[in-house]
């Protein structure tokens, strides 16, 4: 068993690039979970992210900002909880500050083919 604190993680963010910082709570061959900010930008990055592999679930902690996938754009406040399939292009953007999120990558399996 383990726990951390949400706090006490955001003062340990590893940085990705200069967006996007990251930590790690736990992470097994199944999941992954975290906490990710996104720091504001200017300008569209057209870029988008796919986990073909795993589902992806955020919970917004902190902040505001934007969600694309599946060709539609979802806004994003505290409290706002989003479940990404996987296979699906999307990335995040803040508005004005931070967007913090906690995370989640399952790992899914594939479905089972039924007898013929």
């Amino acid at each position: 068993m383990k726990t951390i604190k949400i706090s006490t993680a955001l003062k340990r963010l590893l940085k990705l690039n200069d967006e996007i910082r990251y930590y790690n709570f736990f992470e097994t061959n199944i999941f992954t979970s975290g906490v990710i900010a996104f720091r504001s930008r200017k300008g569209i990055d057209p870029k988008q992210i796919n986990h073909d592999d795993k589902d992806v679930v955020c919970q917004v902690i902190k902040g505001r900002g934007r969600l694309r996938a599946g060709g539609m754009r979802f806004q994003l406040v505290p409290g706002v909880v989003c479940h990404i399939p996987k296979g699906t292009p999307h990335d995040f953007a803040a508005q004005k500050g931070d967007l913090v999120m906690f995370y989640s990558l399952i790992q899914t399996r594939k479905a089972a083919v039924p007898a013929s």
